[in-house]
């Protein structure tokens, strides 16, 4: 009688080297494609290598729309030109405004005045009613009237307060409709300028 089992042969030496050759390099095969798909490279010898950092994103060029300050000079943000700035629009008759502008602006540009430039813009007030929000608050940055809102809306202001960040190479990097809080903008000018 035959027997159905099939008799098992332990491979021989060169069976044995041609399947650990295979297993090392489907072993590589793996650790590569790992490390491609967690955004790395590697040498020659397998081993991860350092990617060099990416640049800073930008964004577009900020409008060159000029606006009169509150002293009667004009400006616009290329007056700002190589130092990191911060815009805020706001009013009198916006209680959000008026609120961030006391417990987010002031703060924040007395803390990080000396390295980065703010600039408030008044929008579609009248200008005795900004005149006493600005020496009630305490606001000591730039203030400007933007009576219009010509530059509002060529920044894409859609909701007050409105803040925009623009780089030292005239930038816009952020844009944020809707009151921040003091930790909020902290944390924009530390994202964007490295504050």
């Amino acid at each position: 009688m035959t027997s159905l089992t099939a008799k098992h042969e332990p491979p021989d030496r060169k069976s044995r080297t041609v399947l650990l050759a295979v297993g090392a390099a489907v072993v590589v095969a793996v650790i590569v494609v790992v490390v491609a798909a967690s955004g790395g490279s590697t040498g020659a010898d397998g081993t991860p290598v350092a990617e060099p950092p990416e640049a800073a994103a930008s964004g577009p060029p900020a409008p060159t729309t000029e606006f009169a300050f509150f002293d009667g000079s004009s400006g616009s943000l290329a007056s700002y030109a190589g130092r990191p700035l911060v815009v805020n629009f706001w009013a009198s008759w916006c209680p959000s405004c008026v609120a961030e502008l006391t417990a987010a602006f002031v703060p924040v540009q007395e803390r990080f005045g000396d390295d980065v430039a703010f600039l408030g813009l008044n929008i579609q007030d009248e200008r005795s009613k900004a005149l006493a929000l600005v020496e009630e608050t305490g606001a000591l940055f730039d203030l400007a009237e933007d009576p219009q809102g010509i530059l509002y809306t060529e920044l894409g202001g859609l909701g007050m307060p409105f803040t925009v960040l623009v780089s030292a190479d005239g930038e816009i990097l952020e844009q944020h409709n809707g009151p921040l809080t003091e930790g909020q903008l902290t944390d924009l000018l530390t994202e964007n300028f490295g504050v």
